[in-house]
């Protein structure tokens, strides 16, 4: 299998719709996604949302219909495609994971119930569309559980139950005919005995058929590579699972273009790592978490979180909000690829 050299564009269809253009590092002007693949992108991810109403100002694009449609151009690129699962209207991650409103007031089971019945749903319409995922993330950042309040860490059992519903709907769509991949994500990509607590609970309570762990690990929150090296090694050793980095950023500038600071500034980089931001910098990291991933036996992929998503209007955190992480977008103000997506040719 090789290697899977991605990039998660979720905010795209939204970017474009906004009037955002993309520019290869030649100047012209191109679609973003061609621009990716020309410098090695071979994987997109695209997050989907249950039923979304406050994401983009001109619309809900994380959407059903909204991934579809982005899926149709990944695959028609020639492109790996990850989906996503959220299992949320709205963001879902280590310190959120709220269920969906439409699930509102259900038991335990009737959600699993709902977690079976939806990713069956979504992945039938993509089959329907012929843009079936080759990579299937059940849950976003679920180091503390998702689903909450039924399955936090306190009830290890709910959490197995939910993803052991949303990996059956993998393998019962797929009939083994497209191979698809099932990934199970943590956020905590720096913290090998963490991972391996959590790991452990699940297998504990009958998840295993799984294919791929997923890892979030940003250098300047989770720590040193020795530390994303020892979690991929202990996971090999542990689980016999392949790991894929799904998402990862460092900055470009210390520069917020609008009224929302940026999350990640040059003050936070310089004290944990070292560096500063800058486009050489960002190449950098980039280039040094992917030869450290391929140089892992079970290393198998590295997704950028988002390089498509400069600051625009209209395109933020969420409807009338600003963009916290404009400044790690691999594209500038004015939509200019950047050298730092060079990392990505190696």
């Amino acid at each position: 299998m090789s290697f899977w050299m991605g990039a998660d564009i979720s905010s795209l269809q939204a970017m474009e719709d906004q009037g955002a253009k993309y520019y290869d590092l030649d100047g012209k002007e191109k679609d973003a996604i061609e621009i990716l693949k020309a410098h090695g992108v071979n994987a997109i991810r695209l997050r989907i949302w249950n039923q979304p109403e406050k994401s983009f100002d001109r619309g809900d694009y994380c959407d059903l219909k909204g991934t579809l449609t982005m899926a149709k151009r990944v695959k028609a690129a020639g492109l790996k495609l990850l989906l996503d699962f959220h299992y949320s209207d709205f963001w879902a991650d280590w310190n959120k994971q709220t269920i969906p409103k439409q699930w509102g007031g259900q038991g335990k089971d009737e959600i699993a119930g709902s977690v079976y019945a939806y990713t069956k749903e979504v992945l039938q319409a993509m089959e329907a569309a012929g843009a079936y995922p080759d990579i299937v993330q059940i849950g976003n950042e679920i180091g503390c559980g998702l689903l909450w309040d039924f399955g936090t860490l306190e009830h290890p059992e709910n959490i197995a139950l939910f993803l052991n519903q949303g990996i059956k709907a993998v393998r019962d769509t797929d009939g083994d005919v497209h191979k698809t991949e099932v990934m199970i994500h943590l956020e905590c990509g720096g913290d090998a005995p963490r991972t391996e607590c959590f790991f452990q609970a699940l297998k504990k309570n009958g998840t295993t058929d799984y294919d791929v762990i997923g890892l979030s690990y940003y250098p300047y929150w989770a720590g040193g590579y020795e530390k994303l090296r020892e979690n991929i090694r202990n996971l090999k050793e542990r689980f016999h699972k392949r790991v894929v980095i799904v998402e990862t950023a460092f900055p470009y500038t210390d520069e917020s273009h609008d009224d929302m600071p940026n999350v990640v500034t040059g003050e936070l980089t310089l004290k944990t790592t070292g560096l500063e931001p800058s486009v050489a910098n960002q190449r950098r990291v980039t280039e040094e978490i992917i030869t450290l991933v391929k140089e892992e036996e079970n290393g198998c992929g590295v997704f950028y979180w988002e390089p498509v998503w400069y600051c625009i209007k209209g395109v933020g955190m969420e409807k009338g909000s600003g963009n916290e992480w404009e400044n790690q977008a691999m594209f500038d103000l004015n939509g200019r690829a950047l050298e730092s997506l060079r990392a990505f040719e190696l």
